[in-house]
């Protein structure tokens, strides 16, 4: 039942992050309507500008992915070193004893890094989909 819980409470805090990621490329691409139409003005197809925004928002998933996939492993493992108190009967119960000593795999960490990477280009999909469909006559005469 508590692994039913942790990987619930998982699977919402990777939905908060699509939805975080998401309208954060949404809002990058709707600052740039007139690039995109430019671009497509002068004869890039629209795979070009999918590909484009997939590319950006994957390259930030992959080094912010690596930059947090590196501290929280780091975080982890002075947590193993050091040990998390248990400050109450029920904690030392829980705990198996007076520290909660936690450990992290290899596999664990490669794994939360490609759900990351996963993460990031699922919430770039629509972003890149609506940038494909800009028409270029219509977004070089929009105003700022």
């Amino acid at each position: 039942m508590i692994k039913i819980a942790l990987y619930f409470s998982v699977f919402v805090i990777f939905i908060v992050a699509l939805v975080i990621i998401n309208n954060a490329v949404m809002m990058a691409t709707l600052q740039r309507v007139r690039e995109i139409g430019t671009m497509r003005a002068i004869g890039a197809q629209r795979t070009f500008v999918l590909s484009l925004i997939l590319i950006e928002t994957l390259f930030l998933g992959l080094s912010f992915g690596t930059a947090g996939t590196v501290l929280g492993a780091l975080i982890v493992r002075w947590l193993g070193r050091v040990g998390i108190p248990a400050v109450n009967e029920f904690l030392y119960f829980f705990f198996s004893g007076p520290r909660l000593r936690v450990e992290l795999g290899l596999g664990s960490v490669v794994g939360a890094f490609l759900v990351i990477c996963a993460t990031a280009a699922v919430s770039a999909l629509y972003p890149a989909v609506v940038a494909t469909r800009v028409s270029p006559v219509e977004a070089m005469s929009t105003e700022d």
